[in-house]
């Protein structure tokens, strides 16, 4: 049934062949609303897949989909209709770069013709590459406004987008790529050619037969191939159209249709509309998986509660962007909840690659570069991503070295909690979004809430699902080298333990204190066997073979120690043990021998130095 007010005649469908649309229901143009190009290499290949079984089978009706598009006045040309693609941009786009690629070919070819004399096979090229651009790639445009003649691409893309697309038609094709859509229009360039034009004429040796292999190439896709165009002259059906689409399975990333909300919002405000479009492109440069994680850390850190993927979008249109604003005002807020989104994304973007995020220019004295080390281990190393709406949280609302106390208590909670003693993720979460939401609802100006709640529904998690002697056990029995997926624990604890060596040694009471000095890049350890990996044969101990990837016979090489000692019995190594930079291993050096005795003696003080030090 169409909606109420509205002629089911509005919706005109039609099937044409590719080539009659691009050249005679062109110019395209892509809304703001729409995500950019995404189809990634499966899906380029796909679509190569499917032209070579055409050719191969010399069908002449192949069905290609359906386009969708709103038919749009534009009075400042000659020629005042325009479609506006509201789904089907990206076949659109992907037949728009092989028409290209087949322009590019026969340019080529028309430079090989000539090389070999055939000045008539040249010219054959040369007209065939001009008619094809300007039949189905190109169209010239009358501007009688500005009174000026100009040569555009039938289709334009979305902002974002348009200037690389153009380049690509225009043969530009190379570029620095920062966008992740770019990146996607790039490859899909690239593999056009060496998987579709480059395969098809390298199967011939003549150029008159490479030519007439791209002559049945471009007849086939733009003659033999139809695509259902649905046109609909209600401009404003394009964001419900899209929508519809959408639900009924052709599903989009939940930025991209937060997009495409926000911005169909503010219609009426043409000057804020295109500043939220320019802020929702910077939030899906790096791509809608990306954003879409965002997304799902930012919800929980905003409401205090995780949604399921089905319900994300509706959660934040509900949160944010609820009812389309009438005036002004209520447009300049919808605004900048945009752009403290885009805001917020940045700093997402740094936790979440581990980078510290909080400006240089303006650093805490009391944050050692010890502290700030902390975030890249809990994020990279222990990959805690449970901990991303809190910190989202946390870096908007409170300082640095406040920051930095939360780091480094969820850091010691991660490793024993969850990594080692296997935690439930979701007794965890529900504490972090609680204090998430608490921190972005206390007031502006007034003192940030303090980290003692949290603290204290941590300390009881750790009480009940990681006591001391599970602890004790799973560290035993996770924390060994020859599980490789541990290794990276290995190296938090061996290194952590080691921070806070002078205190253990001293006794270890009262609150533990760490020595942050020495900022030690945990990915560049190399973990050391005391008892070797691989001995030689008359040096095998057989009770140390059994125990060698164990926790007790593990240390470290610190990078600055720029030693290898390799398979050097520990008699020949306790001298390179001595100058470590690392008190642990350097303590090694002062023991007699290495034996299993040592080795249990050792275990038993890394235990219990564990449970001194990763406490809540």
């Amino acid at each position: 049934m169409p909606p109420r007010g509205r002629s089911a005649s509005s919706v005109k469908p039609s099937s044409l062949p590719v080539g009659e649309l691009l050249e005679k229901r062109s110019p395209f143009r892509v809304p703001k609303y729409q995500r950019p190009y995404a189809w990634d290499a499966e899906k380029v290949g796909e679509f190569i897949d499917d032209i070579l079984a055409l050719l191969s089978k010399g069908e002449s009706d192949h069905f290609f989909g359906s386009m969708v598009a709103i038919q749009v006045a534009d009075h400042s040309q000659a020629s005042t209709q325009a479609h506006e693609v509201v789904d089907g941009q990206q076949r659109l786009t992907t037949f728009c770069l092989l028409v290209a690629q087949i322009i590019n070919s026969a340019r080529a070819l028309e430079q090989q013709a000539r090389d070999i004399g055939d000045e008539k096979l040249a010219m054959r090229l040369e007209i065939f590459a001009e008619e094809t651009s300007k039949k189905y790639l190109f169209y010239e445009r009358y501007d009688v406004e500005q009174g000026e003649k100009t040569s555009e691409p039938r289709l334009q893309l979305s902002n974002e987008d348009n200037t690389k697309f153009r380049a690509l038609l225009n043969g530009v094709a190379k570029s620095v790529d920062i966008r992740d859509s770019h990146r996607l229009l790039q490859a899909a360039y690239e593999l056009i050619q060496a998987k579709l034009i480059s395969t098809l004429l390298d199967a011939v040796d003549d150029v008159g037969e490479k030519f007439k292999e791209l002559q049945r190439l471009r007849d086939s896709i733009l003659l033999d191939t139809f695509i259902i165009h649905i046109v609909s002259e209600d401009r404003q059906s394009g964001y419900r159209l899209f929508s519809v689409l959408n639900d009924r399975g052709k599903r989009l990333a939940v930025a991209d249709l937060l997009r495409s909300h926000t911005l169909e919002q503010l219609d009426r405000f043409p000057v804020l509309q295109d500043k939220a479009s320019r802020q929702w492109d910077e939030i899906l440069a790096e791509g809608s998986t990306t954003a879409d994680g965002f997304l799902k850390a930012y919800l929980p850190s905003v409401t205090g509660s995780r949604l399921s993927a089905e319900r994300l979008f509706n959660g934040l249109k509900k949160q944010l962007f609820g009812s389309a604003p009438t005036n002004q005002d209520q447009a300049d807020a919808l605004a900048k909840r945009i752009e403290k989104l885009a805001e917020e994304f940045h700093r997402f973007l740094l936790i979440d690659k581990g980078v510290w995020p909080y400006d240089e220019s303006n650093r805490s004295p009391g944050v050692s570069e010890w502290y700030r080390a902390r975030l890249r281990r809990l994020i990279i190393v222990l990959k805690h991503e449970l901990s991303m709406p809190l910190l989202l949280a946390a870096s908007s609302c409170v300082d640095e070295k406040r920051f930095a106390e939360l780091v480094h208590m969820l850091e010691k909670f991660a490793f024993r909690y969850k990594n080692i003693c296997d935690g439930h993720a979701s007794a965890a979460s529900k504490h972090y979004y609680v204090m998430a939401k608490t921190l972005r609802a206390s007031v502006a100006g007034s003192p940030a809430p303090s980290w003692e709640p949290l603290m204290l529904e941590l300390r009881k998690l750790i009480n009940e699902r990681a006591p001391k002697e599970k602890f004790k056990t799973q560290l035993i029995e996770k924390l060994r080298y020859d599980h490789p997926t541990q290794r990276g624990n290995i190296r938090e604890f061996l290194t952590t333990i080691d921070d806070y060596w002078t205190w253990l040694r001293q006794g270890g009471q009262g609150s533990p204190k760490f020595s942050s000095g020495v900022v030690v890049d945990i990915e560049q350890v190399t973990i050391e066997h005391i008892y070797p990996q691989n001995p030689p044969a008359m040096q095998k101990n057989a009770v140390l073979e059994d125990l060698k990837h164990r926790l007790g016979n593990l240390s470290y090489w610190d990078p600055r120690d720029n030693v290898t000692a390799g398979n050097k019995p520990f008699s020949e190594k306790k001298a390179q043990f001595l100058l470590s930079k690392s008190s642990m291993t350097q303590a090694l050096g002062s023991l007699p021998a290495w034996d299993a005795g040592q080795y249990n003696s050792r275990l038993r003080s890394l235990l219990d130095d564990a449970c001194k030090v990763f406490v809540i």
